[in-house]
Parts: structure tokens; sequence; C-alpha cells
């Protein structure tokens, strides 16, 4: 409870940051000036886009546990909404977790083995770097330094994450040889409880080996889900009269979904907003009050969707939310 309550107020005091720096830029008569003009019809209908993103995470993630546990399109929904309604109030991911917490009470499947599933379903998130690669010679953007390396850390965390990945699969004697040594600083009496999760955990990386065609439907589903949530975004900022393309915006939304897979502030009140602005204000040209505007409301409107559904995934799940916490803060 310690921990999570030293990552809870770490997130707080960043969120608190960012939101300082944020209001610092808005020029707030100009900012209520947007909401006067903006088309609330069209960006409630074109929210649908946003849902189906997470629709095409969930299958995604459906396609990499498949040879552990076969659950139905609603299922892995649900599962999915429910971690992510779990992310974004807490912020130390812990979402991820609570998705295998979920499949060992409700189908006996250990954590060390579904764990990795999760992972590689994470790690699958940062495909969309490459789409990046080759949107940039094509848009005219001003990529502060800032951005460099937001765009650096992230193609590193892609290749230490791949590299990990074909270590595990291709030399898992020498991977659970490596962490049998790493874990003598624990003390022993501990020890082996952490060398048999680690032993399952490498064990389980190898679950996408030789499985091509599945590797390709992930891949497609991950690009799917980029260019359905960007077209809910484009449509937000034409809402608001914005004038912009829409690969400016793939462009954008690409490499603001990315940071995603960063720590973020609770709720990521705060990130979002000094986010896009940096991203879509700063860099790719449109106003800094027209982006504070559309961010703000698109915040509310993902809030209430990641809510509503996440709240509904509980209840088809028949988990309580308050049990999932107490059982997530015992981990």
């Amino acid at each position: 409870m310690k921990k999570n309550s030293l990552n809870w107020l770490i997130g707080i005091i960043l969120g608190l940051v960012f939101l300082g720096i944020w209001l610092n830029i808005v020029d707030w008569q100009e900012f209520v000036k947007y909401f006067k003009q903006f088309d609330l019809t069209s960006v409630l209908l074109f929210s649908f886009f946003y849902v189906l993103a997470y629709l095409f995470r969930s299958w995604r993630w459906r396609i990499i546990i498949h040879p552990i546990k076969r659950l139905s399109y609603g299922e892995s929904f649900s599962l999915f909404m429910a971690g992510l309604m779990m992310n974004y109030i807490i912020p130390i991911r812990a979402g991820e977790f609570a998705k295998s917490i979920i499949l060992k009470n409700k189908y006996q499947i250990r954590i060390s083995k579904s764990l990795p599933t999760i992972f590689i379903d994470k790690m699958t998130d940062l495909f969309p770097i490459l789409l990046i690669m080759v949107l940039v010679p094509m848009i005219s953007i001003k990529m502060n330094v800032f951005l460099n390396i937001v765009i650096m850390i992230i193609f590193l965390i892609l290749l230490f994450f791949l590299g990990f990945l074909f270590f595990a699969v291709n030399h898992e004697e020498k991977a659970i040889t490596f962490l049998h040594k790493f874990l003598v600083i624990i003390p022993r009496k501990y020890r082996i409880k952490f060398e048999e999760f680690f032993e399952n955990f490498v064990v389980g990386m190898s679950i996408m080996k030789q499985r091509y065609f599945d590797g390709f439907k992930v891949s497609l589903l991950t690009f799917l889900a980029v260019i359905s949530e960007a077209i809910y975004i484009y449509a937000v900022f034409r809402a608001f009269g914005a004038e912009i393309s829409y690969v400016k915006i793939l462009f954008g939304y690409t490499l603001m979904n990315l940071t995603y897979i960063l720590p973020t502030p609770p709720a990521q009140i705060g990130s979002n907003q000094f986010m896009w602005v940096l991203i879509f204000g700063f860099a790719l040209g449109i106003n800094e009050n027209l982006t504070s505007a559309a961010v703000t409301f698109s915040h509310l409107l993902t809030s209430f969707w990641i809510f509503f559904i996440g709240s509904l995934s509980l209840l088809t799940l028949k988990i309580k939310f308050h049990e999932l916490i107490r059982i997530n803060d015992k981990r």
C-alpha cells in the first residue's frame, strides 16, 4: 500500500507540474471563444472511432493469448476495457496486472503465464513508431529538441523490448540462467518464488514463436487502431475549426499515443494537456488555444467512454471495482 501511495503522490505531482505549464500557455478568453462555435454533434458521432480503436486492441490481445486461453471477442474487450479503466485511475499501469488477476480468479490461469501476453501486447503499441519515421519526411513539422528526444526514447524502448523478446524466445535457457544469477541478490527464502515466476515468464515469451500469420494480424490491428483513433482526433480538431490535414493529425496522434507507454498522472490530467499543445500546437502549427479547447473537450469525452465501458465490463465479468483495487494493492 505504501508503494502505491508513493506512486500516486509522484503521479499527482507530475500532473500538477504539466498542468501548471499548460495553464500559463492558454489565453482563456480565446479558449472560451472556441467552445462557442464548435460542432458537438459531429464529435459525438466520430467518438465511435475512439471506441473502435480499443476494440481492435482487444482483438489483438485475444490473438496473442489464444494458445493459453480462448477468449470470446466480448470477453477480450471486457477484460481490456476493465484494465484500461484501472490504468486511467492508477498512475503505475496497474491495469495490465489487473487483467492477469482477473484471468487468474476467473479461469485459474497463473499470472506468470498470462503476464507475458500482456507484455507483448503493450510492446506492439510501439510499432507505430515506424509510421512516424515514414510520415516525418512527408509533412512539414517543426521538430524541436523535446520531440526528437521523445521519439528517440520510444524508439530505443522498442529496440530494447524487441531484443529482450528475441533473446527470451531463441535463448530460453540462457535467459533463465541470467535471471538466476541476477536474483542471487534476493534473500534465499524469497528467491525461489521469484525464480519460479521469472522462469514461467521467460517460457511464456515464446507464445508468438513461429506464429507468423498471427504476428501479421497483430501488427495490422495495431495500425488499424492508430488510424481509427486519428479519425476521431481529426474530427475533434475540425469541429473546433482547425484547418489541418488528416496526415498531420495521424502523425501527431501516433506520437501522442506512443507517449502513453510512459508513466502518467491519474486520469492523465496535466500530461494530456501539455503533450497535445506541444505536439499539435508547437510542432504541427495549430493554434495553442484551439488545441487546448480540443484537448479539454476530448479528455472529458474519452474519460466518459473509458469509465462507462470499463464499468460495464466489470459488471459483465461479475467483478466489483473495490475488490479489484484491494487485490491489486496486495500483489
